[in-house]
C-alpha cells in the first residue's frame, strides 16, 4: 500500500466521535481474527472518551491525513508520577504505515516529561505492537491477570459480609475529602513511589461513572479502598458489567479483612444498580493479592503482556505481598 500523509496532534473535543468510529473499527477486526466473534462492536460513548481522555487532558492525540479524516489516535494517563500508554488504534487498512508509530512516539515523548514510570499493556496475539515496544526501551514485567466476578453466584456469601465499617466518597464533605485524598495518596506512594491514585478517585466522582469505597479502621483511618466503575464503556451495553479501576489496601491493615468488606461493598452497590459480574485486572507480581481474589470467588478470564520501559524501578520486576490492583499501574 502506498504511504500516506498525515500530521499528529492533541485530541479535541470535536475528535471524539471520530475516535469512536475508529475505535469500533479496529478492535470488531480484531475480535473477529483472535477472539472468533463476527459481531461488530459498538461505538464507545462519546462520555466514556471524555472520561478517559480526562486522566491526562494533554496526554491524549489523534493523526489526522491530508484530506482531514481521523486515521489514528492514542490516549494516555498519568497517576502521578505513574504515566500509561492507554488504548490506541488505526484503521486496520492503514496499518503499517507508520501512523501508530508517530502517535505511539508522541505520546512516549509527553509522559517522560511527567512521569518517572511509564508502563503499558497490549494482547499477546498483538505482534507488531510488541515489537514496536521493545525497540523503544520497553520490557516485560510480570503479566496482568484480568479476572471476573459473578455478582449472582456469589451473592449468598457476599450480601451477608458486614459492611458497617465500608463508606464512599460520594457521602463524604469537603473537609473529610481532603483528608481522605492524603491518605489515598499515603496508600499510593507506600506501594510505588510517585503513584498517586487520587486522580482516579475524583475522576470516577466528577463524571458520575461510579463510586469509591473505603473500609476504614475505628478511628476512621482507610485501610483499604475500592474505585469502582459502574458507568458502561459502549452503547448498547447489555454486558452488566462494573469496572474495579482500583483495589488497594494499606501497609499493615489486615488485608483479608479490608479486601472482603469492600468487595460486600461493591456487591451491594453494583448489585442496585442491576449489574451482574465485576472486571478488574492485577498485576501477577501481586501474587496475594490475586490469591484474595481468587479465593473470594474471581476467575481469571485472560492474560495480558504488562510493559516498562527498562530504567524501571527494580521493584517492578520482584514480587510483592501488598494489595494494589490496577489494570494501568502496580
Amino acid at each position: 500500500m502506498a504511504g500516506i500523509e498525515f500530521s499528529v496532534r492533541h485530541m479535541l473535543e470535536e475528535d471524539l466521535p471520530g475516535v469512536a468510529e475508529v475505535e469500533a473499527g479496529v478492535f470488531t477486526d480484531w475480535y473477529r481474527v483472535y477472539r472468533k466473534d463476527p459481531e461488530p462492536l459498538p461505538e464507545r460513548t462519546i462520555e466514556e472518551l471524555r472520561y478517559a481522555s480526562s486522566r491526562d487532558p494533554e496526554g491524549n492525540f489523534v493523526a489526522i491525513a491530508r484530506d482531514g479524516a481521523l486515521v489514528g489516535f492514542m490516549f494516555s494517563r498519568t497517576w502521578g508520577r505513574v504515566g500509561w500508554m492507554g488504548t490506541f488504534g488505526v484503521p486496520t487498512q492503514l496499518q503499517g504505515l507508520g501512523i501508530g508509530k508517530a502517535l505511539f512516539l508522541r505520546t512516549l515523548e509527553h509522559l517522560r516529561k511527567k512521569a518517572t514510570i511509564i508502563g503499558l499493556e497490549t494482547m499477546p496475539e498483538s505482534g507488531a505492537n510488541l515489537g514496536l515496544y521493545i525497540k523503544n526501551g520497553f520490557v516485560a514485567t510480570y503479566p496482568t491477570v484480568v479476572l471476573e466476578l459473578s455478582l449472582v453466584k456469589e451473592a449468598d456469601r457476599l450480601k451477608n459480609v458486614d459492611t458497617d465499617g465500608v463508606a464512599t466518597w460520594g457521602a463524604q464533605d469537603r473537609r473529610t475529602r481532603r483528608r481522605l485524598i492524603r491518605q489515598i495518596q499515603e496508600i499510593s506512594a507506600a506501594h510505588l513511589p510517585g503513584l498517586d491514585y487520587s486522580i482516579e478517585v475524583e475522576g470516577i466522582h466528577e463524571h458520575e461513572f461510579g463510586e469509591t469505597l473505603f473500609s476504614t479502621d475505628e478511628e476512621g483511618r482507610i485501610e483499604g479502598f475500592a474505585v469502582l466503575r459502574t458507568a458502561p464503556f459502549r452503547g448498547e451495553d447489555t454486558s452488566g458489567r462494573a469496572y474495579l479501576h482500583v483495589l488497594a489496601v494499606g501497609p499493615g491493615a489486615d488485608a483479608d479483612h479490608a479486601v472482603t468488606r469492600l468487595l460486600g461493598g461493591i456487591w451491594s452497590r453494583a448489585s442496585r444498580l442491576g449489574l451482574t459480574k465485576v472486571v478488574t485486572g492485577v498485576s501477577s507480581r501481586h501474587a496475594h493479592a490475586l490469591e484474595l481474589l481468587l479465593g473470594s470467588g474471581f476467575i481469571a478470564i485472560r492474560a495480558a503482556i504488562r510493559m516498562v520501559e527498562r530504567h524501571a524501578p527494580p521493584e517492578l520486576f520482584t514480587p510483592s505481598n501488598g494489595v494494589n490492583v490496577a489494570r494501568w499501574a502496580g
